[in-house]
Protein backbone atom coordinates (compact mmCIF):
# COMPACT_ATOMS: atom_id res chain seq x y z
CA UNK A 1 0.00 0.00 0.00
CA UNK A 2 1.63 3.84 -0.77
CA UNK A 3 -0.19 7.14 -0.88
CA UNK A 4 1.60 10.02 -2.36
CA UNK A 5 2.44 12.65 -0.42
CA UNK A 6 1.09 16.08 -0.90
CA UNK A 7 3.75 18.66 -1.57
CA UNK A 8 2.82 21.83 0.37
CA UNK A 9 4.77 25.19 1.62
CA UNK A 10 5.84 25.17 4.88
CA UNK A 11 5.56 27.90 7.84
CA UNK A 12 8.87 28.45 9.49
CA UNK A 13 9.10 29.94 12.73
CA UNK A 14 12.90 31.11 13.63
CA UNK A 15 12.71 32.00 17.39
CA UNK A 16 15.59 33.09 20.53
CA UNK A 17 14.55 33.02 23.38
CA UNK A 18 16.38 34.91 26.95
CA UNK A 19 16.70 32.93 28.54
CA UNK A 20 16.64 29.64 26.49
CA UNK A 21 14.97 27.58 29.00
CA UNK A 22 12.23 26.44 30.09
CA UNK A 23 10.65 28.54 27.46
CA UNK A 24 12.56 26.68 24.24
CA UNK A 25 10.99 23.39 25.77
CA UNK A 26 7.30 24.99 26.34
CA UNK A 27 7.67 26.41 22.79
CA UNK A 28 7.81 22.76 21.54
CA UNK A 29 5.03 21.57 23.48
CA UNK A 30 2.91 23.99 22.66
CA UNK A 31 4.06 23.96 19.15
CA UNK A 32 3.26 20.32 18.89
CA UNK A 33 -0.59 21.39 19.68
CA UNK A 34 -0.75 23.27 16.25
CA UNK A 35 0.79 21.07 13.56
CA UNK A 36 3.90 21.88 13.76
CA UNK A 37 5.60 18.40 12.68
CA UNK A 38 10.03 19.78 12.97
CA UNK A 39 11.98 20.95 15.32
CA UNK A 40 15.61 21.81 15.56
CA UNK A 41 17.07 23.78 18.23
CA UNK A 42 19.02 26.21 17.98
CA UNK A 43 22.02 27.35 20.09
CA UNK A 44 19.91 30.44 21.18
CA UNK A 45 16.42 29.06 20.41
CA UNK A 46 14.44 27.06 17.87
CA UNK A 47 13.62 26.50 14.64
CA UNK A 48 10.26 25.42 13.91
CA UNK A 49 8.40 24.15 10.60
CA UNK A 50 4.12 23.26 10.08
CA UNK A 51 2.64 22.85 6.70
CA UNK A 52 1.43 26.76 6.28
CA UNK A 53 -2.39 25.85 5.31
CA UNK A 54 -2.36 23.50 8.34
CA UNK A 55 -2.12 26.90 10.68
CA UNK A 56 -4.70 28.78 12.70
CA UNK A 57 -3.15 32.44 13.03
CA UNK A 58 -5.03 33.89 16.08
CA UNK A 59 -3.57 30.21 17.54
CA UNK A 60 -0.59 30.86 16.66
CA UNK A 61 -0.64 34.48 17.72
CA UNK A 62 -1.94 33.15 21.35
CA UNK A 63 1.50 30.77 21.38
CA UNK A 64 3.91 33.87 20.51
CA UNK A 65 1.71 35.97 23.22
CA UNK A 66 2.29 33.00 25.89
CA UNK A 67 5.83 32.13 24.94
CA UNK A 68 6.62 36.22 25.40
CA UNK A 69 5.54 36.10 29.09
CA UNK A 70 7.88 33.74 29.75
CA UNK A 71 10.69 34.92 28.39
CA UNK A 72 12.70 38.05 26.11
CA UNK A 73 11.74 36.91 22.95
CA UNK A 74 12.46 37.36 18.98
CA UNK A 75 9.85 35.52 16.62
CA UNK A 76 10.57 35.48 12.99
CA UNK A 77 8.09 33.77 10.55
CA UNK A 78 8.90 32.84 6.65
CA UNK A 79 7.29 30.62 4.14
CA UNK A 80 9.56 27.53 2.65
CA UNK A 81 8.88 26.08 -0.67
CA UNK A 82 8.46 22.47 -0.39
CA UNK A 83 11.47 22.94 -3.64
CA UNK A 84 13.66 24.18 -1.11
CA UNK A 85 13.40 21.97 1.73
CA UNK A 86 16.17 19.67 1.09
CA UNK A 87 18.96 22.19 0.39
CA UNK A 88 17.87 23.79 3.68
CA UNK A 89 18.54 20.91 5.47
CA UNK A 90 21.47 19.45 3.87
CA UNK A 91 23.13 22.65 4.26
CA UNK A 92 22.34 22.19 8.72
CA UNK A 93 22.13 18.79 9.04
CA UNK A 94 24.45 16.97 10.97
CA UNK A 95 25.41 13.04 11.78
CA UNK A 96 23.94 11.90 15.46
CA UNK A 97 25.77 9.46 17.29
CA UNK A 98 24.09 8.03 20.05
CA UNK A 99 26.91 7.19 22.00
CA UNK A 100 29.53 5.16 20.47
CA UNK A 101 27.11 2.27 19.69
CA UNK A 102 24.69 3.88 16.41
CA UNK A 103 24.68 6.92 14.41
CA UNK A 104 22.07 8.17 12.23
CA UNK A 105 22.76 9.85 9.45
CA UNK A 106 21.91 11.64 5.79
CA UNK A 107 22.39 9.67 2.84
CA UNK A 108 25.42 12.26 1.67
CA UNK A 109 27.38 11.26 5.36
CA UNK A 110 29.76 8.76 5.50
CA UNK A 111 29.83 6.19 8.11
CA UNK A 112 32.54 6.52 10.40
CA UNK A 113 35.60 4.38 10.37
CA UNK A 114 36.86 2.37 13.29
CA UNK A 115 33.54 1.62 14.61
CA UNK A 116 32.95 -1.09 17.53
CA UNK A 117 31.45 -4.25 16.44
CA UNK A 118 27.91 -4.38 16.00
CA UNK A 119 27.68 -0.58 15.19
CA UNK A 120 24.26 0.42 13.80
CA UNK A 121 23.83 2.37 10.64
CA UNK A 122 20.42 4.34 10.21
CA UNK A 123 20.43 6.65 7.35
CA UNK A 124 17.54 9.28 7.42
CA UNK A 125 16.20 12.02 4.87
CA UNK A 126 13.76 13.66 6.88
CA UNK A 127 11.46 15.56 4.30
CA UNK A 128 9.93 17.59 6.81
CA UNK A 129 9.43 14.98 9.36
CA UNK A 130 9.96 14.77 12.87
CA UNK A 131 12.70 12.36 14.63
CA UNK A 132 16.13 12.69 12.70
CA UNK A 133 17.70 11.79 15.97
CA UNK A 134 18.97 15.57 16.97
CA UNK A 135 16.32 16.23 19.20
CA UNK A 136 16.75 14.89 22.84
CA UNK A 137 13.77 12.48 23.11
CA UNK A 138 14.60 10.84 19.96
CA UNK A 139 18.00 10.23 21.13
CA UNK A 140 16.58 8.76 24.80
CA UNK A 141 14.64 6.18 23.00
CA UNK A 142 17.47 5.27 20.92
CA UNK A 143 19.57 4.55 23.57
CA UNK A 144 16.79 2.95 25.50
CA UNK A 145 15.89 0.52 22.35
CA UNK A 146 19.75 -0.31 22.49
CA UNK A 147 19.30 -1.79 25.36
CA UNK A 148 16.26 -3.91 24.90
CA UNK A 149 17.78 -6.12 23.06
CA UNK A 150 14.32 -6.27 20.71
CA UNK A 151 15.92 -9.66 18.19
CA UNK A 152 12.88 -11.85 17.07
CA UNK A 153 10.38 -9.74 18.55
CA UNK A 154 7.40 -7.67 17.93
CA UNK A 155 7.73 -3.95 18.02
CA UNK A 156 4.96 -0.97 17.43
CA UNK A 157 6.44 2.25 17.08
CA UNK A 158 3.57 5.27 17.88
CA UNK A 159 4.32 8.56 16.28
CA UNK A 160 7.26 7.06 13.93
CA UNK A 161 7.92 10.38 12.10
CA UNK A 162 10.93 9.90 10.34
CA UNK A 163 10.31 6.37 10.70
CA UNK A 164 14.26 6.32 12.83
CA UNK A 165 13.09 4.08 15.56
CA UNK A 166 11.50 1.32 13.63
CA UNK A 167 14.53 1.37 11.34
CA UNK A 168 16.95 1.03 13.71
CA UNK A 169 14.48 -1.74 15.50
CA UNK A 170 14.03 -3.84 12.11
CA UNK A 171 18.25 -3.57 11.96
CA UNK A 172 18.30 -4.76 15.50
CA UNK A 173 16.65 -7.61 14.24
CA UNK A 174 13.12 -7.26 15.09
CA UNK A 175 10.49 -9.68 13.31
CA UNK A 176 8.12 -7.49 12.90
CA UNK A 177 7.57 -3.91 13.25
CA UNK A 178 4.79 -1.72 12.70
CA UNK A 179 5.07 2.15 11.99
CA UNK A 180 2.38 4.36 13.07
CA UNK A 181 2.26 8.44 12.92
CA UNK A 182 -0.98 10.64 11.99
CA UNK A 183 1.13 12.89 9.49
CA UNK A 184 0.65 11.62 6.01
CA UNK A 185 3.59 13.35 5.45
CA UNK A 186 5.35 11.38 8.15
CA UNK A 187 3.83 8.05 7.00
CA UNK A 188 5.15 9.16 3.19
CA UNK A 189 8.76 9.47 4.88
CA UNK A 190 9.11 6.28 7.01
CA UNK A 191 8.25 4.34 3.85
CA UNK A 192 11.05 5.88 2.00
CA UNK A 193 13.65 5.95 4.68
CA UNK A 194 12.69 2.37 5.03
CA UNK A 195 13.41 1.63 1.49
CA UNK A 196 17.30 3.69 1.98
CA UNK A 197 18.18 1.23 4.56
CA UNK A 198 17.03 -1.82 2.44
CA UNK A 199 13.75 -2.46 3.92
CA UNK A 200 10.47 -2.83 1.61
CA UNK A 201 6.99 -2.92 3.28
CA UNK A 202 6.66 -6.72 3.55
CA UNK A 203 5.75 -8.85 6.58
CA UNK A 204 8.43 -7.22 8.91
CA UNK A 205 7.61 -3.55 8.22
CA UNK A 206 4.03 -2.28 8.00
CA UNK A 207 3.59 1.36 8.14
CA UNK A 208 0.16 3.16 8.33
CA UNK A 209 -1.12 6.89 8.87
CA UNK A 210 -3.59 6.97 11.66
CA UNK A 211 -4.06 7.43 15.25
CA UNK A 212 -4.20 4.85 17.97
CA UNK A 213 -7.67 3.79 16.28
CA UNK A 214 -5.34 1.65 13.95
CA UNK A 215 -4.41 -0.77 16.61
CA UNK A 216 -7.82 -2.16 16.98
CA UNK A 217 -8.10 -6.04 16.11
CA UNK A 218 -4.02 -5.44 15.78
CA UNK A 219 -1.78 -8.61 17.08
CA UNK A 220 0.40 -7.70 20.28
CA UNK A 221 3.98 -6.59 20.35
CA UNK A 222 6.32 -7.74 22.81
CA UNK A 223 7.93 -3.87 22.68
CA UNK A 224 5.47 -0.74 22.16
CA UNK A 225 7.89 2.78 21.30
CA UNK A 226 5.49 6.15 21.52
CA UNK A 227 7.45 8.95 21.08
CA UNK A 228 3.96 11.76 21.25
CA UNK A 229 3.86 14.01 24.04
CA UNK A 230 2.19 13.61 27.56
CA UNK A 231 -1.46 14.19 26.28
CA UNK A 232 -1.69 11.59 23.78
CA UNK A 233 0.39 9.15 25.59
CA UNK A 234 -2.18 9.58 28.59
CA UNK A 235 -5.47 9.30 26.32
CA UNK A 236 -3.84 6.17 24.56
CA UNK A 237 -2.56 4.22 27.06
CA UNK A 238 -5.57 2.23 27.64
CA UNK A 239 -4.79 1.39 23.32
CA UNK A 240 -1.38 0.38 23.80
CA UNK A 241 -2.13 -2.04 26.98
CA UNK A 242 -5.03 -3.91 24.96
CA UNK A 243 -1.91 -4.91 21.59
CA UNK A 244 1.08 -5.26 24.47
CA UNK A 245 1.85 -9.13 25.50
CA UNK A 246 1.98 -9.63 29.07
CA UNK A 247 5.60 -9.49 30.09
CA UNK A 248 5.95 -6.85 27.15
CA UNK A 249 7.99 -3.33 27.59
CA UNK A 250 7.07 0.25 26.54
CA UNK A 251 8.65 3.01 26.19
CA UNK A 252 7.54 6.60 26.50
CA UNK A 253 9.11 9.91 25.58
CA UNK A 254 7.91 13.16 23.89
CA UNK A 255 7.22 14.81 27.50
CA UNK A 256 9.14 17.07 30.56
CA UNK A 257 10.74 15.88 33.73
CA UNK A 258 8.13 17.76 35.39
CA UNK A 259 5.46 15.33 33.65
CA UNK A 260 7.00 11.96 34.85
CA UNK A 261 5.10 12.15 38.53
CA UNK A 262 2.16 12.74 36.12
CA UNK A 263 2.51 10.12 34.22
CA UNK A 264 3.84 7.58 36.54
CA UNK A 265 0.45 7.77 37.89
CA UNK A 266 -1.14 6.38 34.61
CA UNK A 267 1.17 4.19 34.26
CA UNK A 268 0.66 2.60 37.93
CA UNK A 269 -3.17 2.85 37.17
CA UNK A 270 -2.48 0.06 34.29
CA UNK A 271 -0.48 -2.13 36.73
CA UNK A 272 2.86 -1.23 34.72
CA UNK A 273 5.50 -0.89 36.36
CA UNK A 274 8.55 1.70 35.83
CA UNK A 275 11.41 0.04 34.71
CA UNK A 276 14.06 3.11 34.18
CA UNK A 277 13.67 6.84 33.50
CA UNK A 278 16.48 8.47 31.90
CA UNK A 279 17.05 12.62 31.54
CA UNK A 280 17.95 15.49 29.09
CA UNK A 281 18.08 18.78 28.94
CA UNK A 282 14.61 18.66 30.62
CA UNK A 283 12.94 16.07 28.24
CA UNK A 284 12.27 12.76 30.18
CA UNK A 285 12.18 8.74 28.85
CA UNK A 286 10.13 6.32 30.86
CA UNK A 287 10.63 2.11 30.34
CA UNK A 288 7.54 0.31 31.99
CA UNK A 289 7.28 -3.33 32.00
CA UNK A 290 3.93 -5.00 32.07
CA UNK A 291 3.46 -7.87 34.36
CA UNK A 292 3.05 -11.88 32.85
CA UNK A 293 -0.22 -12.85 32.90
Amino acid sequence: MSREFIRTDYLMLDMKFIPLLPAREVAIAWLSELDFEVFESTEDGLLAYAPHHKISKPELLDVKVRLSELARLTWIESIVKTENWNAAWEANYDPVFVGARAIVRAPFHSLPENTIPGFLDVVIAPHMSFGTGHHDTTLLMMHTLLDLKVKGLTLLDMGCGTGVLAIAALKLGASSVLAIDIEEGAYANTIKNAELNGFLLDDRLTSLCGDASQLIGKPLNDVILANINRNVLVHDMLSYDKVLKPGGRIVFSGFFTGDVPSLQSEIEGLGWTIQDVKYSEGWACILCGKPEA
